[in-house]
């Protein structure tokens, strides 16, 4: 009885075309190159399940299902504020996503989702979605912003996890049928294209 959680990962949901994903990152940075990201789902303490049947009796569901292979963009440019690195992760028809970026190539990007509804967990839930990881450089070094004020060396490979925390929406009405809080976790790896 495998069940969809629609809208998880949030990331994935959108394909884009690598061409017009550079554009949603800011003027002030330099695209790093076009990837296809993909994700491996992961077993997680609580996994995310529908525990409830909508007549209120046991069930036992799975809500997550690996997504397909989508396109992205990384970008790397100077923070306005301290002129440090900053990574950004472009993909379409969401939000951009900005990272300090550690000379070793460690990044963090979080979200958060608020009151999302029409999920199978029937009732208002609050998500949190962190990735953390690390590019790969396609030569040896350091990151750091370069003369055009992008990332090099190159990226190679992308690699990281994903996880979605749910949670009840506070005040939110309807019979929850997971068991909220719960996770969803990703193993992502990232290939150039």
């Amino acid at each position: 009885m495998a069940r969809l959680l629609f809208l998880l990962p949030i990331l994935f949901l959108a394909t884009g075309c690598p061409e017009s994903l550079s554009a949603s990152c800011p003027t002030s940075s330099v695209a790093a190159g076009n990837f296809t990201l993909a994700l491996t789902l992961q077993q997680s303490s609580p996994q995310c399940r529908v525990i409830l049947a909508l007549d209120g009796g046991p069930a036992d569901g799975d809500v997550a299902a690996t997504p397909s292979s989508q396109a992205a963009t990384i970008c790397g440019g100077p923070d306005p504020a301290d002129g440090g690195p900053l990574v950004y992760l472009a993909v379409q028809n969401r939000s951009l996503r900005q990272s300090p970026l550690a000379p070793d190539g460690n990044f963090t990007f979080t979200t958060t989702s608020t009151n999302v509804t029409g999920t199978v967990c029937n009732c208002p839930v609050d998500i949190q979605e962190t990735i953390t990881g690390f590019l790969v450089p396609s030569t040896p070094g350091s990151f750091q912003l370069g003369p055009d004020g992008g990332v090099t060396p190159p990226v190679g490979t992308v690699s990281g996890t994903l996880v979605d925390a749910l949670a009840v929406t506070p005040g939110g009405t309807g019979t929850c049928l997971c068991n909220l809080p719960c996770n969803l976790t990703y193993q992502l790896s990232g290939t150039r294209q």
